[in-house]
């Protein structure tokens, strides 16, 4: 690896799927080639400052994935057939925005790959007064560790929020965690819940950070269809009668990246099922607050009365991704573990932070600006659905997504979303393949015939150029 590999340890993204996302950089670029040997364990262990069980992960990730084989008493080589071919421009559904790559002197690209609120969008006034409030208020300790739990206001604040409806009782804010992101929440309940061999279950297409954390856990990781109501319980089912089915991953409200909405009874399905065969579910919830209407069916974790659903609750979707904060509601029987795990991981989260979003929350501003956020991305979405209108008549199609930043555009038969993608990157448009969101063997057996497309992400008045480049896109098609 060159020196100027690097991890960033500040971040929410857990260092093994920054190692993997690095790693795999370089073979889709072509700096380590099919054949090369990669670093050893220890060695790159050394080289980043990171313990070997963080490379460990990263390899077996890849590994998975088909980009590179562990050779018994060898070590580690670019795989002969890794899935390199048309990969390197395609952005990374997984990373910030920041991180991905943009077209050549891309400053002028709109990115509709982001899935991230606009910058213009950032309460920045707001969080600027309440920072200055924490740190008038409690001094110093904002700056020390913190609880592992979390601050004891925030976990209160978000209890409340959370037992609005729930049944038969409330949320006990000891039950409520304060992660370093929904990431960490995810990657927290992976390592408790999962052992080496134990099989995993996540959406398909889906949430790639998911899949990672349980790759790097050990599990043996199982696709299940999405459909246009979410996961289909039939086959969840049929998998849990077959396997001794651990863990299950899903997204519930406008699902990443079909934009789905899973219904009430399907919710419940979910958790008798979880009940019934004994594994638990992780419901990672980021958007079900952007619901333009502001409804949405009850959580899953409303269902759950035996203690087997987690439940994840981002704000980066909501509020802004630099905040770095996240809730994990979790049965009480796990408290002490997730506690555990947590403390060994980073001791505990920003501090500042959490007291800056009790005031948030606390003083309504939470709320007004969820109202003004819906607001906006219906808004959006009317304004790129009316540009985006030309190209219905091209063969493409979408359904009005009703809440979030997203879109699941559907191209005519026998397209490939990822040519698709490349063509609007060069015309200035970043947009996300579906073949980034599917779990296949083989990189040739993924569908690939839709693209998330973010159009909340993007200035209001870049709506336009951005349909702009998806019509010239579509015409070439």
């Amino acid at each position: 690896m060159d020196a100027g590999f690097q991890l960033f340890k500040d971040d929410e993204t857990p260092l093994y799927i920054q190692a993997a996302r690095a790693v795999r950089a370089r073979i889709l670029d072509g700096e380590l080639r099919p054949g090369d040997r990669l670093p050893s364990v220890r060695g790159l262990s050394d080289e980043l400052g990171v313990n070997p069980a963080t490379v460990v992960a990263a390899y077996r990730i890849l590994t998975r994935e088909g980009y590179i084989l562990a050779k018994a008493g060898s070590g580690a080589y670019v795989a002969r057939d890794a899935p390199v071919e048309g990969r390197a421009d395609e952005p990374d559904p997984a990373a910030p925005a920041s991180e991905r790559p943009l077209a050549d002197g891309a400053s002028g690209t709109i990115d509709l790959a982001a899935n991230a609120p606009p910058l213009d969008m950032f309460p920045l006034e707001d969080m600027k007064r309440f920072i200055v409030e924490a740190i008038d208020a409690d001094g110093g300790k904002a700056f020390e560790y913190q609880d592992t739990g979390g601050y004891r206001p925030l976990r209160v604040a978000m209890a409340e929020r959370l037992s609005a409806g729930r049944r038969p009782a409330g949320v006990d804010p000891s039950d409520v965690h304060i992660v370093s992101g929904a990431q960490q929440g995810i990657d927290l309940a992976a390592r408790i819940l999962l052992r080496p061999g134990d099989v995993a279950a996540v959406e398909n297409p889906g949430y790639r950070g998911a899949r990672d954390a349980f790759v790097a856990a050990g599990a043996r990781v199982e696709p299940v269809p999405v459909d246009s109501g979410g996961l289909d319980l039939d086959a969840l089912e049929e998998l849990a009668r077959s396997r001794p089915l651990r863990l299950v991953h899903v997204n519930p409200g406008f699902q990443n990246p079909t934009c789905a909405v899973y219904s009430a009874e399907r919710r419940e399905a979910l958790a008798s099922m979880a009940e019934r065969y004994g594994f638990y579910v992780i419901e990672d919830d980021q958007l079900a607050e952007l619901a333009w209407d502001g409804s949405m069916p009850p959580a899953v974790r409303d269902f759950d009365a035996a203690g087997r659903v987690i439940l994840v609750k981002s704000t980066s979707k909501c509020l802004m991704p630099g905040l770095r904060i996240a809730f994990l509601e979790a049965p009480t029987a796990l408290r002490a573990r997730f506690e555990g795990v947590k403390r060994s991981i980073d001791i505990s989260s920003n501090g500042l932070m959490q007291r800056a979003l009790e005031r948030f929350i606390a003083g309504g501003r939470f709320d007004e600006h969820i109202v003004a956020a819906r607001d906006r991305y219906r808004a959006a979405y009317a304004a790129f659905d009316a540009a985006l209108g030309p190209c219905r008549s091209l063969g493409l199609s979408w359904a009005p997504p009703g809440g979030g930043l997203n879109l699941w555009l559907a191209l005519p038969e026998g397209a490939s979303a990822r040519a698709f993608a490349s063509s609007c990157l060069a015309a200035g448009c970043a947009l996300a393949p579906e073949a980034s969101f599917r779990y296949e063997a083989a990189e040739h057996d993924r569908p690939d015939g839709h693209l998330r497309v973010s159009f909340g992400s993007a200035p209001m008045d870049s709506l336009a150029g951005a349909a702009a480049a998806i019509e010239s896109a579509a015409r070439r098609l």
